[in-house]
């Protein structure tokens, strides 16, 4: 066997999960659609967008620098927990159905994570390190679950999970 440099290894391991590296736009206004596109940054900006409804919704968020978070949860028991650090990144949560859970960690600049989980028991962590990363999870359905890890500069993917799906990608 072939030994993978760490520097250029991405680990893939998905049953039922659609999995495609790209690079997109920052553009969000397309899964946050709280009103117009996000701001720009300029100063010392925060940005934080919350909405629930539902029954025991739960949301905890850190942010240091200079980074924005829109999350709406609608539904019963869906959580998440969410921390930035550096400066422009955004998070985008949208979660609806009961009992799911999101854990996101970003640091550097210019990252994007956007997370979308329609119906129950979906689990997704999300940790990018670097700049200039993107990813967009979908879970729709019942019991999936995703961990990703990337800390290459300019990487992007994007994932999709219909039901029952579980995927871990590393990206180096």
């Amino acid at each position: 066997m072939k030994s993978l440099r760490a520097s250029k290894a991405a680990l893939c391991a998905a049953l039922g999960a659609a999995v495609s590296l790209a690079v997109y736009a920052a553009d969000l206004s397309s899964v946050s659609d709280f009103g117009p596109p996000e701001p720009g940054f300029g100063g010392a900006t925060q940005v934080a967008r919350v909405s629930q409804q539902g029954t025991a919704n739960r949301l905890n968020a850190v942010q240091a620098g200079q980074n924005g978070l829109m999350a709406n949860q609608m539904g019963i028991a869906n959580a998440a927990a969410t921390a930035q650090a550096g400066n422009d990144n955004w998070t985008v949560l949208q979660q609806s159905g009961v009992a799911n859970q999101y854990a996101g960690y970003q640091a550097g600049q210019y990252n994007r994570s956007i997370a979308v989980q329609n119906g129950s028991g979906n689990e997704a962590t999300v940790t990018q390190i670097g700049n200039s990363m993107s990813s967009q999870v979908t879970q729709l359905g019942a019991n999936n679950e995703i961990s990703i890890l990337q800390n290459r500069n300019g990487s992007g993917l994007s994932v999709t999970q219909t039901g029952g799906a579980r995927a871990a990608v590393l990206m180096k």
